[in-house]
């Protein structure tokens, strides 16, 4: 994974772009929201920002054929290691997305992205170093927002396992993931489709995936892990 501070630059320029970058003109909330969120620039500071935006969507499964400005919120917390190194300790990628009309609170999805690094976890506790929970806890924005444990109590948020393993991830990936699943609006695609928005997908792309996958292939070609199970000593990473 990137060093906290790469990741903390990554995350800013994510933002920056939102909120000056003229095709997220038409997604005024989420220009609105990037323009709220603060990172702050110390090294050692945690990242703590969540957006809270709609989006013009169509899904099959909708009645009619008008667009529903359903809500999301995407927030993103990661601390550095204690020790002073310039190392992820912990990093979450939150979802939740609505599943009617804004301001309805009835809750369609809830899950998010973790890393966890084996240093830094519970050795007695197998889980993949990158996966995704569904439902979880709400954090302190969504109750901001008004939503109480009533409205994901049938998701089961007790529930941790199973974890699913899945890449790295940074705002911009997790953001342009969902502008891609629910981008047919010309405004979701024109923003996801700009030049500068793309450029920085393509940088995250390099940082974050590029060095998962060379490791990934690493790990399968070499001799030495023919009788070792990706998933247990790659995935996993299980001593």
């Amino acid at each position: 994974m990137v060093s906290f501070s790469q990741l903390k630059r990554l995350e800013s320029q994510a933002i920056q772009a939102i909120r000056t970058e003229g095709s997220f003109g038409r997604l005024s909330s989420l220009a609105g929201a990037a323009k709220q969120a603060q990172i702050t620039a110390a090294s050692k500071t945690p990242i703590n920002v969540h957006l809270s935006f709609t989006l013009p969507t169509r899904l099959r499964e909708d009645a009619g054929r008008q667009a529903i400005e359903r809500p999301f919120h995407v927030g993103c917390y990661a601390v550095a290691a204690a020790d002073g190194r310039d190392e992820i300790a912990q990093l979450s990628y939150s979802v939740l997305i609505g599943q009617g009309a804004h301001p309805s609170m009835a809750v369609a999805r809830k899950f998010h992205f973790d890393f966890e690094p084996a240093q830094f976890r519970n050795v007695q506790e197998s889980k993949p170093t990158f996966h995704l929970q569904m439902c979880g806890e709400l954090s302190e924005y969504h109750q901001a927002a008004g939503y109480t444990e009533e409205h994901i109590a049938h998701m089961l948020p007790s529930w941790s396992q199973p974890r699913v393993p899945t890449q790295p991830m940074s705002l911009a990936l997790v953001l342009n993931w969902l502008f891609i699943e629910f981008g047919a609006e010309v405004a979701v695609k024109d923003a996801r489709l700009s030049p500068r928005w793309r450029s920085l997908v393509r940088a995250a792309e390099r940082e974050i995936l590029k060095p998962y996958y060379d490791a990934c292939s690493d790990f399968l070609s070499a001799r030495a892990n023919e009788d070792e199970s990706f998933f247990a000593k790659h995935i996993y990473e299980e001593r």
